[in-house]
């Protein structure tokens, strides 16, 4: 493959990756704003507690947190320690970025996916409601946020290797950190 479909290939993932992230937080984060305060009005003023809300507030919460992680990876904002990279060269940085992905971000991704998926259709075909009386049911909804999360991770991922492995090869520009690629 030549470098040029090979960014073709990464900028087409990079777009799904942030598609696959802004729609979730474009629909999921006024909805969790609007219940939050719903539900704190309620509980302070008017006595009005509900495990629902309560329920819905984390499950939303979760929601955001899977489906933004991809987009802080490709945005190079995501948490990480910096102690030794900060003084790296940029050559260093792609060798450690590389070595990264194939060590930890990879093996990790791929146990969520497969195990998350597993616990997702476990729950599906138990019919897995909240442990609360006035709980949530279909809990599969949430738990299957955690695969989808890691897959979109792992896509994130795949990305920025390529793109630090063409860096590596004199390719392609160093990206700069927090830009889209």
């Amino acid at each position: 493959m030549t470098a040029s479909r090979l960014r073709y290939l990464i900028g087409t993932l990079e777009a799904a990756v942030a598609w696959s992230c802004s729609l979730p937080v474009l629909i999921v984060l006024p909805l969790l704003i609007g219940i939050s305060v719903y539900d704190i009005i309620g509980r302070q003023f008017y006595n009005t507690g509900s495990t629902r809300l309560q329920e819905l507030e984390w499950h939303l919460f979760l929601t955001l947190v899977m489906t933004s992680i991809g987009w802080a990876y490709l945005r190079d904002i995501h948490v990480r320690i910096d102690v030794f990279r900060d003084r790296a060269t940029d050559r260093t940085k792609a060798v450690i970025e590389v070595i990264g992905y194939v060590v930890a971000l990879v093996p990790f991704c791929l146990v969520v996916v497969v195990y998350g998926s597993e616990l997702a259709l476990m729950s599906f075909a138990t019919d897995e409601r909240s442990r609360a009386a006035m709980g949530l049911p279909m809990r599969w909804i949430i738990k299957s946020t955690l695969p989808f999360g890691a897959l979109v991770l792992l896509l994130a991922g795949s990305c920025a290797f390529a793109r630090n492995i063409l860096f590596l090869l004199g390719e392609e520009p160093r990206p700069a950190p927090g830009s889209d690629g």
